[in-house]
């Protein structure tokens, strides 16, 4: 079985790195087209450039290249009589596709994996240099509710923040404010340097302490308020697994929605997995040999429905992202039973 293992995953490997390092250098090649002019005069953030856009183009590669690979690769073996050998050797047809599926699911858990990293920033990376100039953007007039309080953040750039300003309420009403020129994250908190806390009376009654201000030098506050966090729901935009779990429990807490969240992460998760299942589905349906088929026609079916299915998908992912549907009926669902339809017709070939 080792030697039909090295012989089918190197022509699936093989024909699988070709196409998808083509199509993400399609890709880049594209973006630098139609961005150049903008682009800062330095070359370290030039190239910066191109490997986040390259690292942004793998979601919508990565799916289509395994298909494609396994389309390519069947074709090379039923046009050398190599698919018949290896039924006539004693392969089923599950364990000749077994090795393309297993590759396929590792390069959907490596790409899952990436993205609990700064990998999945990689958009985020790729408009800054491209708008700013800088590698990291710096968020500007953030205003979030964290608890009881009400944080407005003028600057945020990492783990130092400018202009801080926290409402704190009690029972509904505003108890007290700070105000602080700078913060710093440390650790778990923020420790806000030159500033100042107002304290507001629960009733104001004439004669009464009104107002009561009180100057800090250093104040440690907002425990657990993250600034990788308050970046990503500032932009609404880009999650990593990581951030997007912590911001769901951050947002769930609040009693906010959590939708967006939710849709993020199953699109991080759940999204790539529809190829290798596509694989599977289609595997069943090519011919053992050449003679009575025509391999042109076969390949040009097969590329249709990949697009049709992935583009499918991608309407399905928009929808949801929208509102217009949930996330579970866009992405979860179509996913499941792409897995449902493949293991049974897998279950029904062996």
């Amino acid at each position: 079985m080792g030697v039909f293992f090295h012989f089918i995953s190197f022509i699936y490997l093989k024909n699988f790195f070709i196409l998808f390092f083509a199509l993400v250098g399609f890709y880049c090649g594209i973006d630098l087209l139609l961005n150049f002019k903008d682009l800062p005069a330095s070359a370290n953030l030039i190239l910066l450039y191109i490997l986040f856009v390259g690292f942004s183009a793998v979601t919508y590669i990565l799916p289509i290249s395994l298909i494609f690979a396994l389309v390519l690769s069947l074709l090379t073996m039923i046009r050398n009589n190599e698919l018949v050998s290896l039924y006539a050797l004693g392969l089923s047809k599950n364990k000749v596709i077994i090795y393309p599926f297993l590759w396929a699911l590792l390069f959907c858990f490596i790409y899952v994996g990436l993205n609990f990293t700064s990998f999945a920033y990689a958009n985020e990376y790729k408009r800054s240099i491209l708008k700013n100039g800088v590698l990291n953007k710096k968020s500007s007039d953030i205003f979030l509710k964290f608890n009881e309080e009400f944080v407005y953040i003028k600057s945020l750039d990492e783990g130092l923040a400018k202009k801080l300003k926290i409402f704190s309420l009690k029972d509904g009403n505003l108890s007290h404010f700070i105000q602080a020129n700078r913060a710093l994250f440390n650790e778990n908190s923020w420790l806000l340097e030159e500033g100042n806390i107002t304290y507001i009376p629960k009733e104001f009654i004439l004669g009464e302490n009104g107002y009561k201000s009180e100057k800090f030098a250093n104040l440690e506050t907002l425990e657990g308020f993250k600034p990788k966090l308050a970046k990503s729901v500032a932009s609404g935009k880009e999650y990593s697994i990581y951030d997007a779990y912590h911001s769901l429990i951050l947002f769930d807490s609040q009693g906010l929605n959590t939708r967006n969240l939710k849709i993020t992460l199953y699109k991080l998760i759940f999204a790539p997995f529809f190829a290798p299942f596509l694989m599977l589905m289609m595997y069943y349906y090519f011919p053992v040999i050449a003679r009575f088929f025509n391999l042109a026609f076969v390949a040009f079916v097969a590329f249709v429905v990949t697009l049709v299915v992935w583009g499918g998908l991608f309407v399905f992912l928009r929808l949801s992202e929208n509102g217009v549907i949930s996330g579970e009926f866009g992405i979860i669902l179509p996913n499941l039973l792409l897995a449902f339809f493949a293991l049974f017709i897998s279950y029904k070939k062996c």
